[in-house]
């Protein structure tokens, strides 16, 4: 069995409202924050969450996380650049343990696209800025070096999506 799936993403809100220069620092990227967390259910699946003891994204001055969690998760922003947005990383595992939880407490299955339906909001747009992909392979008799070294060698081509 090969199974696709998520690995990590990122993704990046921006609020939809103006605001002069000390509204952002004051209060809305903290708003802004606090909409995803009740949009995405994450206030009901995990606990701790408070300044960061993880380190921040690149670029990022204040950020938050689930304290003391297993998994990478940081939700950040630029106290003085707006135009940065709210940054929303979700590591694979903490991507996995959401999911898990998420289905154990609501009895569904949450994906990706199911998952931006939820988060959306008239408060901010969110683009994916970054998402990575994996692929397990289940008793499939493949020898990882070789396939490796094929690809490397241009013998064996991946492909995605039409072509």
């Amino acid at each position: 069995m090969i199974k696709p799936d998520i690995d990590q993403f990122t993704l990046v809100l921006q609020t939809t409202g103006v605001f002069d220069f000390d509204e952002w620092r004051d209060w809305l990227a903290k708003n802004l924050i606090s909409t995803f967390l009740v949009k995405s259910k994450m206030h009901k699946l995990f606990n701790n969450f408070d300044e960061a003891d993880v380190k921040l994204p690149e670029g990022y001055t204040v950020g938050y996380s689930f304290n003391n969690a297993s998994f990478y998760f940081c939700i950040a922003y630029h106290e003085v650049f707006s135009k940065m947005g709210v940054i929303v990383k979700f590591s694979a595992y903490a991507w996995h343990e959401y999911r898990k939880r998420y289905e154990e407490k609501f009895n569904e299955p949450i994906h990706l696209h199911n998952f931006f339906k939820i988060i959306d909001s008239d408060d901010y747009t969110f683009r994916l800025s970054r998402i990575d992909m994996c692929v397990d392979f289940f008793n499939e008799n493949i020898d990882i070096a070789k396939l490796k070294h094929s690809i490397e060698e241009g013998r064996t081509e991946l492909r995605y999506g039409k072509y």
